[in-house]
């Protein structure tokens, strides 16, 4: 029995050694692959190389020195972790040699040190997000300074450290979507979160053009997280070294965030100011999701005006549980004179320009509107006056001595072509040239601001229908479509509702209707009619809120 037992242990020592060399063959494999995968770019070198029994990879002393033309991809971190399927896919990768690109991988950077962003952070005064924490508008309306300092973080009782990347992706060779995750832990002062679905996805995307014009995406979601209440110890610190309470801190600091978006040509919307008010003066997290149309690439987007692709984007926002609101941001023509988020140019009125003045002024007969009404023939020229030629149509016939006109007293002699200005001068300021038209009233909804009908209720789908910076028109009541019959149902019921029409209610907001064409744990995949053909879209079963299965009939 004790060798049996013996003999047990020292098998499973020999297979647990031999695992362990394998793993770290592997390991030493994949971090020369990973190498060869990024020489276009730049070198990577590391100090160590091992595999653990979970299926992992880390690698050590991370330092890439990227290529001219590509300095800011470099990138210092302490360990890269690349977390395999299952440690039975990395022994059989290494085993094949297989160089191809995984379907399935995580990446993991551990303090991970980008000088890139400190460059961009730098570029400007002040910084357009922090060089340290990665928060937005970190210092606007903070006083003097420009970066936030150590000793500033140390006076807010925080200790900063370096950020941790984590990115997955699941890319479908045969379905053509990749699927990725990418997660920026900064602790203690954000964590970001973005997600994307893309469709027609190819690797060859970075070198072929034809690729990159098929790519579509098909949803994109960004989470902002404020970590550890970092947003009101800063708006306390600014507070005390600016003079100011907390309330007032914050509205020079929106003020100030404004003044720099709109020297950019950018004018946010009310609701979003509003919405990163929220976000200063509470905390939690800001989500912003994005459900684009499928018919434009990507990379024909910088083709287009800037506000014809936010309205693609279909852009909407919300600060924790609230409801959302649309994401809208209107952007100036130069040069930069916004007046309440519309350009001056719009209410330009060509009538308050000043005309140079002639020096003299040919005053015509037929520009006399008394002669023009008292004959209808050319002047006489020279006395005697012959009598009236009766013209074609019917007219009352004239005298044959001119009339005497007791109006137009200027007029002393046959020739008025030296007549001066000064004498005809306020009798010019009343006639007005045939091309001009009145002036805008005040009420004219492109110079008052207001609006052509009242605003929808707070929280309504019209509420967030996107139209200009002031002039919201919504569609008429009988233009509305007709409600729908439907029933609500629970996801677990959804197995026997294939083929059905349903509307779901996702958690950002929005509504999706198509038919049902399979169901997972996971979540639900609906087909919808689009222009052009049909598209499926896979809807995650924590981003349902509701599903409305929709009647026949």
């Amino acid at each position: 029995m004790w060798k049996l037992l013996r003999n047990l242990l020292l098998s499973a020592l020999v297979l647990g050694i031999g695992l362990k060399l394998a793993l770290w063959t592997a390991a030493q494999q994949q971090a020369k692959w990973l190498a060869e995968a990024l020489a276009d770019w730049g070198t990577l070198s590391w100090s160590s190389a091992n595999g653990s029994f979970g299926g992992e990879i880390r690698i050590s002393g991370i330092h890439f020195q990227p290529k001219p033309g590509f300095e800011l991809a470099a990138l210092d971190a302490s360990a890269l972790t690349l977390r395999a399927p299952s440690v039975f896919w990395l022994l059989k990768r290494a085993v094949t040699r297989d160089s191809s690109v995984p379907e399935q991988l995580g990446v993991a950077l551990e303090d991970a040190s980008v000088p890139a962003l400190k460059k961009l952070a730098g570029a400007v005064e002040p910084g357009w997000f922090g060089a340290q924490s990665l928060v937005p508008f970190e210092t606007f309306a903070c006083g003097a300074s420009e970066q936030m300092s150590p000793g500033d973080y140390q006076s807010m009782h925080l200790r900063a450290a370096l950020p941790r990347l984590d990115l997955d992706y699941t890319h479908d060779r045969a379905a053509e979507t990749l699927q990725l995750r990418l997660q920026v832990h900064n602790v203690p002062f954000a964590s970001f979160s973005a997600n994307a679905e893309l469709q027609h996805f190819s690797p060859r995307l970075l070198g072929d053009k034809s690729a990159r014009e098929a790519l579509r995406i098909a949803s994109a979601e960004l989470d902002y997280t404020d970590e550890g209440n970092y947003l009101d110890r800063r708006n306390k610190f600014c507070a005390k070294q600016t003079g100011l309470d907390v309330d007032g801190f914050v509205q020079r600091h929106l003020d100030l965030v404004q003044e720099r978006l709109k020297e950019q040509h950018m004018v946010p919307a009310e609701g979003v100011v509003e919405l990163y008010r929220q976000l200063l003066l509470h905390g939690g997290a800001f989500k912003l999701l994005s459900l684009p149309r499928s018919d434009i690439a990507p990379a024909q987007y910088d083709t287009y005006d800037p506000e014809e692709v936010m309205r693609w984007l279909n852009l909407t926002a919300r600060h924790n549980n609230a409801p959302p609101v649309l994401f809208k941001v209107f952007f100036l023509a130069e040069p930069v004179e916004a007046l309440a988020g519309i350009d001056r140019a719009l209410v330009h009125d060509p009538l308050a320009e000043p005309e140079p003045e002639p020096e003299t002024v040919v005053v015509r007969p037929e520009e006399n509107p008394v002669l023009a009404t008292t004959r209808r023939e050319p002047p006489v020229k020279a006395p005697p006056l012959q009598p009236p030629v009766a013209a074609s149509t019917p007219v009352t016939p004239l005298p044959a001595a001119p009339p005497v006109v007791p109006l137009a007293p200027a007029r002393t002699d046959a020739a008025p072509r030296n007549v001066a200005m000064e004498p005809l001068k306020p009798a010019r300021s009343d006639q007005t040239p045939a091309y001009r038209t009145s002036p805008l009233r005040s009420d004219d909804p492109r110079i008052s601001g207001l609006p052509s009908a009242p605003p929808p209720p707070p929280g309504t789908t019209a509420a967030l229908v996107y139209q200009g910076p002031r002039i919201d028109r919504l569609p008429e009541a009988s233009l509305q479509p007709r409600p729908r019959p439907f029933s609500v149902v629970a996801f677990d019921s959804l197995a026997g509702q294939l083929g059905s029409r349903v509307t779901l209610i996702t958690s950002g907001g929005k509504e999706i209707e198509g038919k049902i064409v399979a169901v997972s744990k996971d979540g639900v995949t609906i087909q919808m009619n689009r222009e052009g053909g049909q598209a499926r879209l896979v809807v995650e079963r924590r981003r349902i809120l509701e599903i409305r299965v929709i009647g026949r009939g």
